[in-house]
């Protein structure tokens, strides 16, 4: 039977201006109740204790930060979807971290040991790459730099350029095939 558990601010009967917000006691009781196996759950999804607490803390701000409590039928379905989403971003961020690392190492090669001939070679390449970046087309550049420079997601540059993602995927892949012939 699953247990159904409403949070509402008893005092908020009183003030009827006043959002509803989670008093202390339930915050208190509900992390009690759910904390250590919420943290075993992510510790197993994530491989990573220190990142499943993170994860559970933001979880439990999420939970705080919400306007409309009295919504939420049963908190611990909520609190582990929650935490479940966050640590799907955070694995897609680590994903794109991972994946931007190794596009890098194709452009400019792995590195060991700085000499002067590698110097001179890394700055020549990215004047080659700065030069091959302002001769992309405006949007292409745009969506570019939002992507690799400014760590944005895809579905946000779309957003933020008014285009569909499909469109922001192409011109990412353009941009970086455009820039890798450029430097060879």
């Amino acid at each position: 039977m699953k247990q159904r558990l409403k949070l509402v601010n008893k005092h908020s009967e009183n003030r009827p201006a006043e959002k509803p917000a989670l008093l202390h006691k339930e915050i208190t009781a509900v992390y009690k109740d759910y904390n250590d196996s919420l943290v075993r759950y992510l510790t197993i999804r994530l491989r990573c204790k220190t990142d499943a607490v993170d994860v559970a803390q933001e979880a439990y701000i999420r939970l705080i930060r919400r306007d409309n409590m009295d919504e939420i039928d049963c908190i611990k379905s909520f609190l582990f979807r929650t935490a479940t989403n966050i640590s799907i971003d955070l694995q897609r961020q680590r994903a794109r971290q991972v994946k931007n690392f190794s596009k890098s190492t194709m452009l400019f090669g792995k590195i060991d040991e700085i000499t002067p001939e590698r110097t001179l070679n890394a700055r020549q390449t990215l004047v080659t790459l700065k030069k091959a970046v302002a001769n992309l087309s405006p949007k292409c550049r745009e969506a570019f730099i939002m992507y690799k420079f400014n760590n944005m997601e895809l579905v946000d540059i779309a957003k933020e350029m008014g285009l569909s993602v499909s469109s922001i995927r192409k011109y990412i892949a353009r941009a970086l095939a455009f820039c890798m012939r450029e430097i060879e």
